[in-house]
């Protein structure tokens, strides 16, 4: 059953079906939350709000196929008001997020890695570059989606998407290149340095 059949019958007063569009949306509209802010609990009291509102206004909400795009919609606002009030994220909170799931205890040391690689990498992009290759590859949206909730026409939320890889292919590159030259040796410290110890 798809998002528009689900908001006929939750119109019609069937609870079921409301049950089942947050079932269906719950987790993806979670992981958002939590990759803006950084915070779990702030990411689950945010999510239940974006569904509060986004139920509060069903009667004025006309379904045109962009029920996800609209709740990341309401998600991203509530999550950004949220995140001025956030102190720094830690790096394995970022590293969780970035790849849209929290990894588990059976993750193996390689994926994490791989996610905190990532996050850094992605670090070095520039906000609107960093969310919509987020909200792309990890996500899954589609353009029109990203276009939505980030409130740019879809040219442009393309355009993001494309030059935030691009991005991210040159700085690998250049940590690839980096890391293949080989190091010079440290000079040592004269004895009268005073940064020797004896």
């Amino acid at each position: 059953m798809d998002d528009a059949e689900l908001l006929e019958r939750i119109h019609g007063g069937d609870p079921d079906a409301l049950n089942q569009l947050i079932e269906r949306h719950y987790d993806s509209i979670c992981r958002y939350c939590y990759w803006k802010t950084g915070n779990a609990a702030m990411a689950q009291d945010l999510t239940q709000e974006t569904f509060y509102r986004f139920f509060r206004s069903l009667d004025r909400y006309t379904h045109t196929g962009k029920c996800r795009a609209y709740l990341y919609t309401i998600a991203r606002r509530l999550a950004s008001n949220a995140r001025k009030d956030l102190s720094q994220v830690g790096l394995d909170q970022i590293a969780e997020s970035a790849l849209g799931t929290a990894p588990s205890a059976e993750e193996t040391a390689e994926r994490v890695w791989q996610s905190r690689e990532l996050v850094r990498w992605l670090a070095h992009l520039p906000d609107e570059l960093q969310e919509a290759v987020i909200l792309r590859y990890s996500y899954g949206l589609r353009f029109r989606e990203i276009s939505a909730i980030t409130g740019v026409n879809l040219y442009t939320a393309q355009y993001r998407v494309k030059r935030g890889l691009a991005a991210l292919k040159k700085i690998i590159q250049k940590e690839e290149t980096d890391d293949e030259e080989p190091e010079k040796p440290a000079a040592r410290p004269s004895p009268a340095s005073p940064c020797s110890r004896p």
